[in-house]
């Protein structure tokens, strides 16, 4: 047996089998590398498709947003036009002196049909607002409806106020509930639409019974 031999054969086959180790090690490492890079890429794609989605929704929400606001405002400036129209026709009304010459019937009658303008504009469109000012606008209606009312039924056939007290206390109600109701209502508009409540202004005085 030489024993030269056998060594150099045992070394021989220790190399190859490190080189052989060390080419399977090395196919290894760029198999996981390329996998590693391949998996990175997809979660890059679908990263990059996921952010381009949100940003697609967002723009469309941001659309959707702008037009309801758009819509909203509209509809409220349209409410809060024909609640002012209406106010200031019972206010005139509810003045006395201003019942001189039998315009009592036509003032009632111009007073009703503000508020049939109201009701008719606000009910079609309340859909669109949002159910804390819808809440507010239909007791306002409903405040509104009650006054004229009273009054419609406190004018006798010649257009004279029939009772007194009564017609005084709804000119009180007038003066001091309506503004309240539009000044809670105004600021809902406006916390809806995102602007700045301004300093409230002090409500009109009615004149007395007497015309005074």
């Amino acid at each position: 047996m030489n024993w030269g031999d056998i060594l150099k054969a045992l070394g021989s086959t220790a190399i190859i089998v490190g080189v052989a180790g060390w080419v399977a090690k090395k196919g290894i490492e760029t198999w996981l590398a390329q996998r590693l890079n391949a998996h990175k890429s997809d979660l890059d794609h679908a990263s990059a498709a996921a952010l381009e989605n949100l940003r697609h929704e967002l723009r469309i929400a941001e659309a959707q947003k702008s037009r309801l606001l758009a819509r909203q405002a509209s509809i409220i400036a349209g409410v809060f036009a024909r609640v002012e129209r209406l106010h200031q026709a019972l206010v005139v009304l509810a003045r006395p002196i201003e019942h001189k010459g039998g315009k009592a019937k036509a003032l009632r009658d111009a007073a009703a049909a503000r508020f049939d303008e109201f009701e008719a504009y606000y009910y079609a469109r309340a859909i669109w607002l949002d159910v804390g000012t819808n809440t507010q606008l239909n007791a306002l209606a409903m405040l509104l409806h009650k006054l004229l009312n009273e009054m419609h039924f406190n004018l006798g056939p010649d257009g004279e106020v029939v009772d007194r007290p009564r017609w005084v206390a709804t000119m009180t109600r007038l003066q001091n509930e309506v503004p309240d109701a539009r000044g809670a209502l105004d600021r809902q508009f406006r916390t809806l639409l995102g602007v700045v409540t301004p300093a409230a202004h002090p409500p009109g005085e009615l004149t007395g019974v007497d015309g005074t």
